[in-house]
């Protein structure tokens, strides 16, 4: 049902801001808070900033509320008035008046969500636009096309096909649906490619980073929905997304080959990024047995799995390092780090124990992908059904699973007002505003923009990978 904009208006003023109250430094507006971000910006620290000259994360809230950042600010934090400070953080905790008044209510989010009131759409105050609730609809609606997977993601041209057979049906009653966008400039990204392109983290031009950064008050590495802490078979804690391994891309510059084990796609991914570590040593451990799958060996423990086609023993905690770190720091409270920290977890990993090593094992590495696999479906080490890489083999020959299928079941999870959240990578594609039609060329041959709910990066990917979709219309059909 379209709403009016009086009756958007005065939804507004009963709304309570969907943003956690740890995510407050974003949207503070107290005179006392305020100061504190002037202070910050006349030392220099700017928002949107590279690494350590940041405004919220390098300087604000390390002031306001402790949280000091993986790296130290490269310029010298501010000296904040004691009271300043303390009528800050009573804002920031809900408080008023000082430290024995009532809690209050947050502060509202400046550019709050709006959800309809039958819930399936989420008006966007910030950008025009009115978001599908529904974050992964494709898995339960295909409208008739054909080539998406059953957990709900595809290629770029089906996600394409998939929005004009939207359109076709005039889903709830609009038909000019359409992808997120992302623009090609975007000063708020921490990098920029080959080609120009702004790609990173605190990228909030685009659509889908206005809604993760500023509309649901992320923070990267934050996933919008927990992670995934039950089996995958003999597995535990196997998460849906993208796993380092230890061989660097056939182009140096596109970092190192990383595994989907959401997708069963195998690629490149840049070093900054953060993905997941499954750690693995060549050979069998003495006294291992067989389990009740045929296929694996195990130890008495439950703790390692043997692989007999790869040759391979397998730690059956998949994401170990979210609970594990062995005293190295830059690992994200989900389990998830860059490439450089990977090497010194596992490096630490070996020399755990009095020098004994984790579960008595000092030969502890990352997987490998070895040399250009001709078992791939693209050029090299690239594409889906690449059985020649030791991730590869485990997902297509031990775990049985075919190209666009996950290891663990699609989320059913919520964020803020919108259902069916997956902590994975999204299609988005080239426009100057959200509003703006989507263009036909993407920002490379080949590539196109991709977002993910999982830790907040914006990139490009290739247009023959699997992602997942979810769209919106602009506020001019309203």
């Amino acid at each position: 049902m379209k709403q009016t904009w009086l009756g958007l208006l005065s939804k507004l003023f009963s709304l309570v801001a969907i943003c956690a109250t740890a995510h407050t430094p974003l949207q503070a507006q107290s005179p006392a808070c305020q100061q504190i971000r002037a202070a910050c910006r006349n030392a220099g620290f700017v928002v949107g900033g590279p690494i350590g000259e940041r405004m919220v994360l390098d300087c604000f809230n390390p002031i306001a509320l402790g949280e000091m950042p993986k790296r130290p600010a490269t310029k010298p934090l501010p000296q904040i008035d004691p009271q300043v400070l303390s009528a800050c953080k009573d804002q920031l905790s809900g408080k008023s008046g000082g430290t024995n008044a009532q809690p209050q209510a947050p502060v509202a989010n400046a550019y709050t969500l709006l959800a309809s009131d039958d819930g399936k759409t989420v008006h966007d105050m910030r950008l025009s636009v009115t978001w599908l609730a529904d974050a992964n609809l494709p898995a339960t609606e295909t409208f008739g096309v054909a080539n998406i997977n059953k957990s709900g993601s595809m290629d770029y041209a089906t996600a394409v096909r998939w929005v004009a057979a939207m359109n076709a049906a005039s889903y709830l009653g609009h038909n000019n649906w359409q992808l997120p966008t992302a623009p090609p400039t975007d000063k708020t990204c921490q990098m920029t490619g080959r080609n120009g392109e702004p790609f990173g983290y605190n990228c909030s031009a685009s659509a889908l980073g206005s809604l993760y950064y500023v509309s649901l008050g992320l923070h990267e590495p934050d996933s919008a929905v927990p992670s995934y802490t039950g089996p995958a078979g003999p597995f535990q804690n196997f998460q849906a997304y993208l796993y380092w391994s230890k061989s660097p891309a056939i182009d140096p510059k596109q970092g190192f080959v990383s595994f989907s084990f959401a997708s069963g796609f195998q690629g490149a991914n840049v070093f900054r990024n953060y993905l997941y570590v499954l750690p693995m040593f060549k050979g069998k451990k003495d006294g291992m047995s067989q389990t009740s799958d045929a296929q694996w060996m195990s130890d008495d423990t439950g703790s390692l799995l043997y692989d007999p086609s790869g040759n391979i023993t397998w730690l059956a905690d998949a994401n170990l390092a979210a609970t594990k770190t062995f005293g190295i720091v830059g690992i994200n409270p989900d389990g998830s780090m860059d490439h450089d920290t990977a090497l010194k977890w596992v490096a630490a990993m070996n020399a755990s124990d009095g020098g004994k090593g984790y579960l008595g094992r000092t030969d502890w590495d990352l997987p490998d992908t070895g040399p250009p696999d001709s078992t791939c479906r693209m050029k090299g080490i690239t594409g889906f059904a690449c059985t020649g890489s030791a991730m590869g083999s485990l997902f297509y020959k031990q775990l049985s699973l075919k190209p666009g299928e996950s290891v663990i079941p699609s989320s059913q999870s919520k964020a803020g007002p919108f259902v069916n959240v997956q902590p994975y990578l999204y299609w988005a594609c080239s426009g100057d505003s959200a509003s703006s039609p989507c263009k036909p060329e993407g920002p490379a041959d080949g590539f196109e923009w991709n977002f993910s709910l999982g830790n907040g990066f914006q990139g490009t990917n290739l247009v023959g990978n699997n992602l997942f979709v979810m769209v919106y219309f602009p506020d001019s059909s309203r």
